[in-house]
């Protein structure tokens, strides 16, 4: 059964909402530079993408046009900065993008950390409100996309119920710079 068209003031819910630490709004034009430092200092994280697909302006873009799927609307997109209560500081952020490839399946474009904030539960502790509040608005799958050379992403996306393959897009061959990405989907109906 396909889940009926999400209305704005259903998507709000998703506007501003908290973890016991974090809190995680929609992106504001003063969150521009940390966020664009946060994902800078990702190149560094082994197999999390290419380094060509690095960009100086990837937040920037992502805050004022999207970072949208193929047919994809802005308006089924946001960008969220995650703050950690006890310092008010920005540790991270989050895409996301409502009814990709199907209007049933909530898709996780990007969990991104700081390097300080990174192996310490913040994740899963922001991933699992998240899974909770998308099967309340009626999404029966969640979906994201994680590189085969990501081992630390993979591991943490399948320890959250991310163990259906539902994709493979990349390279046929393993060579030193060889790249694919594995879609991997959670049901949320139980």
């Amino acid at each position: 059964m396909a889940r009926r068209e999400i209305t704005n003031s259903e998507f709000a819910v998703l506007d501003f909402w908290k973890t016991e630490e974090i809190i995680i709004r929609d992106t504001i034009l003063e969150d521009i530079d940390r966020l664009q430092e946060i994902y800078m200092q990702s190149r560094n994280t082994e197999g999390w993408t290419r380094n060509e697909d690095f960009t100086n302006d990837y937040i920037h873009n992502a805050f004022i046009k999207g970072n949208l799927p193929p047919g994809g609307m802005k308006k089924y997109y946001k960008i969220q900065s995650m703050i950690l209560k006890k310092t008010s500081k920005i540790m991270g952020f989050l895409e996301i993008y409502l009814g990709y490839p199907h209007k049933d399946v909530f898709y996780i474009g990007t969990l991104l950390f700081s390097e300080d904030y990174r192996n310490k539960g913040y994740g899963q502790e922001v991933m699992t409100e998240l899974l909770d509040r998308i099967g309340k608005l009626g999404f029966s799958k969640a979906r994201l996309g994680v590189t085969l050379r990501n081992w630390s992403g993979i591991y943490f996306w399948n320890k959250l119920g991310f163990n259906k393959i539902t994709k493979y897009v990349g390279d046929k061959v393993l060579k030193n710079d060889s790249f694919a990405i594995l879609e991997l989907e959670k049901n949320l109906i139980v």
